[in-house]
């Protein structure tokens, strides 16, 4: 196994924990994970990347952080905004790069990840959106109904091991790392910012800042598009999410973009990399060596 140094600094001037290691040539791989601070009953970190991030390090260079609010990262020296996050990765990326980086984001992250592919399309190499309700074309990309009622105390062991069972199409991949790590990041510094269970997702900052930057996205995709190559990977049973929104994801890119692959995987909810690793890394490997070839 490929070991992943633990690493904090500031980025952005907000204390910043990213995993770093990895081998291979070619660029960077970075992940952005999901999970919105304060809005979803589950706290978001690197811990939900799990045993792929071993997988990955045997043929990739990655960089994967914990986002702002979330983890061991603390909260955004402003408002916690779509814009905040993608400056705060990009600075990231500008630290640890090296270069151009392929860029792949769940959920939450895949939004970040999209705007930082149409704000600062040069750091890129290529872009993957994973399972994103936030980032493909709904009417509202932070509540759904499959997360109605979690059982309180919120963002304790219970709650967050009933959210992921609820996201799920099986609870096998659920364990006792992924609920210790998840527990540990509710009580950090990051998490507690945001935390406000009695408020309306709609007083967020972040929940105004997805509608926005939907809103955003959908005009500069009619007009110039998104300027580099992209693959979307959704999962078939997704209950945030349903596969036609993914496909009209994909359709909107690749009106603009020649290199748009969309790809699905079955018998998984709203965590493809962990509920079927197999299929997900050879889909990602094989988009990302695929542009290598062409390019040489």
């Amino acid at each position: 196994m490929t070991r992943l140094k633990n690493n904090h600094a500031s980025i952005a001037g907000t204390q910043t924990h990213f995993l770093t290691g990895g081998k291979g040539d070619g660029p960077a791989l970075v992940l952005l994970h999901g999970g919105s601070p304060g809005l979803s009953p589950f706290c978001g970190g690197t811990h939900l990347w799990g045993g792929i991030l071993s997988e990955l390090a045997k043929s990739r260079r990655l960089i994967v952080p914990d986002l702002l609010g979330s983890g061991e990262t603390g909260p955004a020296p402003e408002a916690l905004t779509i814009d905040a996050m993608a400056a705060h990765v990009i600075a990231l990326i500008e630290a640890e790069g090296g270069g151009r980086v392929h860029l792949l984001g769940h959920d939450l992250g895949g939004l970040v990840a999209l705007w930082i592919a149409i704000t600062a399309p040069q750091l890129l190499a290529s872009l993957t959106i994973v399972a994103s309700n936030a980032a493909s074309p709904t009417g509202d990309g932070v509540e759904n109904l499959s997360l109605i009622s979690p059982p309180a105390p919120l963002w304790s062991a219970d709650s967050q091991a009933w959210a992921y069972d609820r996201l799920s199409y099986s609870h096998h991949h659920i364990d006792a790392a992924l609920i210790e790590a998840s527990v540990a990041a509710a009580a950090r510094d990051g998490h507690s910012a945001y935390a406000k269970p009695d408020a309306a997702p709609s007083d967020s900052d972040v929940f105004t800042s997805i509608m926005r930057t939907k809103s955003r996205f959908f005009r500069i995709a009619r007009e110039e598009g998104v300027q580099v190559p992209t693959q979307i990977i959704w999962a078939k049973n997704d209950p945030l999410v349903s596969v036609d929104h993914g496909v009209w994801l994909y359709r909107i890119i690749a009106a603009k973009q020649r290199a748009a692959h969309f790809h699905l995987i079955n018998r998984s909810g709203s965590f493809p990399f962990r509920e079927q690793p197999d299929e997900f890394l050879r889909m990602l490997l094989a988009f990302q060596d695929g542009l290598k070839a062409e390019a040489a």
